[in-house]
């Protein structure tokens, strides 16, 4: 479907200003499917801390697994319990898990690559895991985790349960900033670039400029790609981050928010295209306020 017929604006319901059944979208029947206890394996960033919040709001007890130097300490907040782990210790996770009665994971945050890297070592069960590995890249490394921790008997659950109205539908965001052709153009070039870029595991985002790609993101995030960009293609930078071909939405789910929105400003950015139903959009409300301000579009397009 072209971008253009997309492009009228969805209600918007802000996740942080509001409470209770809102994060389910008052849908019953996924009411019964949530546990009443989950483990939340965090990493960087808002995310798990929202969903910490929202999982909590429904009645749901929340056991921590912060990532040490990733998690926020904010979390202790939202959490019956919280411990800090290195990437390394999955043994020690598992422990834990079974100490707690924990039979349903959610895993959210970034996994810094940097921090990945250095810390992947000193368990035997993780260089088990590792040994059998064809590669290390996020979805290797990720599909690995998940499939240890269920042989282990826990389920490891969709990270946006709890998050569904967080998740925008197709059309523009930014209703006073509309994109021009150009823009539009730049986003059909580059969407389905940024998808191949997805499956391959390389990065969520790509940067394009008059159908030019400037930059694409690899192990710095997506918040570095943008700061960098501004320096080799100056103002008016379109970027577009993706769900991957075959998304799995237990992990490693395209999350923006107001930082990113700041970053983009501070870059002079032209434009922001996601994928919609398939990426996670905190503080809406002030971020698409903020991008208005700085006439930076946000679009929300449909996968494919």
């Amino acid at each position: 479907m072209p971008l253009s017929s997309l492009l009228s604006r969805k209600t918007i319901v802000d996740p942080a200003q509001s409470k209770g059944s809102i994060y389910l979208n008052a849908d019953t029947r996924r009411l019964s499917e949530i546990p009443s206890r989950i483990g939340l394996i965090a990493g960087e960033g808002k995310f798990p801390v929202v969903l910490a919040e929202a999982a909590r709001s429904e009645g749901v007890e929340v056991i921590v697994f912060g990532i040490h130097g990733m998690a926020s300490p904010e979390l202790s907040q939202y959490s019956h319990r919280m411990y800090t782990l290195k990437l390394a210790e999955v043994s020690r996770l598992i422990d834990l898990a079974r100490e707690n009665d924990v039979r349903h994971i959610v895993m959210a945050g970034r996994i810094r690559h940097d921090l990945l890297l250095r810390q992947i070592a000193f368990d035997t069960r993780i260089l088990s895991i590792l040994s059998g590995l064809k590669d290390r890249r996020a979805d290797s490394l990720l599909g690995a985790a998940v499939e240890e921790l269920e042989k282990e008997g826990m389920r490891v659950l969709d990270s946006t349960m709890f998050l569904k109205s967080c998740m925008p539908e197709p059309g523009l965001l930014t209703t006073r900033v509309r994109p021009s052709e150009e823009i539009l153009e730049d986003i059909e070039f580059a969407y389905p670039l940024a998808k191949e870029i997805g499956r391959l595991d390389i990065g969520q985002t790509i940067a394009v400029k008059n159908k030019v790609v400037v930059a694409v993101e690899a192990l710095e995030g997506t918040d570095n790609l943008i700061k960098r960009v501004n320096s080799i293609a100056g103002d008016g930078v379109v970027f577009v981050k993706v769900a991957k071909p075959r998304q799995d939405m237990r992990f490693d789910v395209p999350v923006i928010g107001l930082t990113t929105i700041r970053n983009l400003a501070a870059a002079r950015a032209a434009a922001l295209c996601i994928t919609a139903n398939q990426s996670l959009f905190f503080d809406r409300k002030q971020a698409i306020e903020l991008a208005e301000q700085n006439r930076i579009a946000i679009i929300a397009r449909q996968q494919g």
